[in-house]
């Protein structure tokens, strides 16, 4: 197992933000492995963040990781001990960066990404 890049976890994570967004269940269940009991509970947390008819997305993959225009970057990636990358990416509402925040791990084996979905917060 080895460490994916940003690039390779941009764009993985950028597949789950838009399987989020259109609220397309079997594709998370599919591609990621959530069932649709924990997407039920992905749906409400975004409910909780956003109006309803918002779309959401993450940060352009040129700006994602820089931290030079704000505090942090939008996704901030991390190695974690199992050889994951370690996800914190800003969720924006319409094109702007909202409050929430989606954690998640992104691990290749064997030539493979996996996405492993921890929780929505702030």
């Amino acid at each position: 197992m080895s460490t994916p890049t940003n690039q390779q976890a941009y764009a993985k994570t950028k597949l789950l933000v838009e399987a989020i967004d259109r609220r397309d269940s079997p594709a998370l269940e599919r591609d990621f492995g959530i069932s649709s009991a924990v997407a039920d509970e992905i749906y409400e947390s975004i409910d909780d963040y956003f109006d309803k008819g918002t779309k959401i997305s993450i940060a352009p993959e040129e700006k994602a990781f820089d931290s030079r225009a704000q505090h942090r970057p939008f996704i901030d990636a991390y190695e974690t001990d199992g050889k994951a990358l370690g996800l914190e990416c800003v969720l924006f509402a319409n094109g702007a960066p909202g409050e929430a925040i989606l954690h998640l791990e992104v691990s290749e084996s064997n030539g493979q990404l996996a996405v492993y979905y921890k929780y929505i917060g702030s």
